[in-house]
């Protein structure tokens, strides 16, 4: 449905100096994700605390005090030569202007508070400072261009202290209980952190704070939580299957536009060793493997790491955990911990599907997506495959379109077996594509077969829809391709490219069909870099 809303400022502006934007219609998955790159001098890069898509923190002293300044950006007009330093106005607020936000429903016989109140809890990161930043000719300060936020400096974040294994079990329980208390506090006063890694949870000794509220669900409309750079305006904040982002490996399936799981991964890491935890979200087990870990749980004091609702225990494990839990044949391999270090926009990537026409593809669909150098040829072949199975041998039902392509890899890629999208321009950072290995097996492993706190992948992706489907289940298997073969549905197939520099680049594809008229293998590729979106291979190469 559309809706009419008034232009900007800053809108007016783009659409005077170009005229030719009048009238028309840009749909959010045509909506280009940013791809550039922050450029510090020396003396920035020695005070960088951390760097994100749209913010950057830096340490700074104020008098004897050592602060975090945080440099967030909305919009990157603000970094261009179309709008300059002249052209933009600064509106400041003080922590000491507003009061502490209790809750954030307002009663009948109750004073509106909305504009005096904001986040302070011992377990929340304290801004002091918010500095928005507008267009000087927007009167009514109502599209925010950025902020400058100062905010108390911590001394490091969760995921290093865990990594490192610098915490015991008594310092672990603290920061969980502190976790714990800080978003309960949040959704009392309104506010549904959707960000929940361990990198977003900071340390002051033991005494954890939850930062980072790019992604929350807001529910209160409170304009003083934007005045101190807590929350944003915007529908999309309101609403939580509005969000269409996360961060793999830590984001609920509603926030990424599905449905199904509403599982967190956070709390999990505080109680097992750094390997342990990796392995029992997404490493592949048989009831004998589940028998032996059963025992490890119960040796340190938990009856069982789930609930009822098949959710973490939190309660239960806060109360009883005696010792950390380790698994002693955890392997490090299943730590994907490089893999997820930002947020990802989801909803950019329908726009990464490429529409192919005259490919002569008849089994698999038309739209086949250009990987660039992600390393992402798996989950997509995978995809494709799942999407060929619910359409021929399954039948789904997907009155409401559920399972579309980019829903099922989306799917894949945050949520089964998380990968980085950094080939994808959804998170721009090239040297992520060097953590993730072509390894079809693991991964066709991960989709057949459930995880000591997972379901089956094949089980996530199925429950995704609204509609219920038929329970069914996923198995695969190893096949030769020869000259006798005798095709009868797509197959995976692994591709073998010579470089200019003689290394062998190994890569997942699609076998559509086999053409009897020219005795070729019709495969649908991922990667254009490497010939087009279909490639034709005589049956007599091996």
């Amino acid at each position: 449905m559309l809706k009419e809303f008034k232009a900007t400022s800053v809108q007016k502006t783009i659409l005077c100096r170009n005229p030719s934007l009048s009238d028309v219609f840009i749909g959010r998955s045509e909506i280009k994700e940013e791809s550039g790159e922050w450029k510090l001098d020396n003396q920035l890069k020695r005070k960088l605390i951390s760097e994100g898509g749209e913010a950057l923190v830096f340490s700074e002293k104020f008098g004897g005090n050592e602060m975090a300044v945080r440099v967030q950006i909305f919009d990157p007009i603000l970094f261009t030569k179309k709008l300059g330093a002249d052209q933009i106005k600064f509106k400041t607020h003080l922590i000491f202007d507003f009061e502490t936000a209790i809750d954030y429903k307002i009663g009948k016989d109750e004073k509106n508070n909305e504009d005096f109140v904001v986040p302070i809890h011992e377990n929340v990161i304290r801004h002091y400072v918010n500095v928005e930043l507008y267009d000087s000719g927007e009167m009514n300060e109502e599209d925010c261009l950025g902020w400058i936020t100062i905010m108390e400096k911590c001394e490091s974040n969760l995921r290093e202290k865990l990594k490192k294994d610098e915490l015991d079990l008594k310092k672990r329980k603290k920061i969980a209980r502190g976790i714990q208390s800080g978003l309960k506090y949040l959704e009392k006063i309104g506010i549904k952190h959707k960000d929940r890694k361990l990198a977003n949870y900071l340390l002051i000794g033991d005494v954890v704070k939850i930062c980072d509220f790019g992604l929350v669900w807001e529910s209160s409309g409170r304009k003083s939580y934007r005045n101190l750079g807590y929350t944003r305006k915007g529908k999309k904040y309101r609403y939580e299957y509005a969000l269409f982002a996360g961060t793999p490996g830590f984001a609920e399936q509603w926030q990424l536009g599905g449905g199904g799981s509403h599982k967190d991964n956070d709390f999990l890491y505080l109680f097992c060793d750094w390997n342990t935890s990796w392995s029992l979200i997404y490493r592949s087990i048989d009831e004998k493997q589940r028998t032996e870990i059963d025992k490890i749980v119960k040796n340190c004091g938990v009856r069982n790491l789930k609930d009822e609702d098949d959710d973490i225990d939190y309660d239960h494990v806060l109360d009883n955990i005696t010792k950390i839990i380790s698994l002693p044949n955890a392997p490090d391999s299943f730590c994907l911990d490089s893999n997820l270090t930002k947020s990802c926009q989801m909803s950019n990537l329908k726009q990464q599907m490429t529409k192919c026409v005259n490919t002569e593809l008849r089994n698999l669909t038309k739209n086949t997506l250009d990987q660039k150098w992600s390393n992402l040829c798996v989950p997509i072949s995978i995809t494709a495959l799942l999407r060929f199975a619910m359409k021929n041998d399954l039948a789904f039902d997907d009155k409401y379109n559920d399972y579309t392509f980019e829903q099922i890899l989306t799917t894949l890629t945050m949520i089964v077996y998380p990968r980085s999208l950094a080939g994808l321009n959804l998170n721009p950072k090239k040297e992520e594509k060097d953590f993730q290995t072509n390894d079809i097996e693991t991964m066709l492993e991960r989709i057949c077969k459930k995880t000591y706190l997972k379901e089956s992948g094949w089980e996530i992706v199925r429950k995704l829809g609204y509609l219920e489907q038929v329970p069914s289940e996923c198995e695969f298997k190893n096949v030769i391709l020869n000259e006798n073969f005798v095709f009868c549905r797509p197959l995976i197939v692994t591709g073998a490219f010579l470089l200019p520099d003689d290394t062998v680049c190994f890569h997942q594809m699609v076998l559509d069909r086999v053409d009897d008229l020219t005795d070729e293998y019709v495969i649908q590729n991922s990667d254009f870099q490497h010939d087009g979106p279909v490639l034709r291979i005589p049956k007599t190469r091996e």
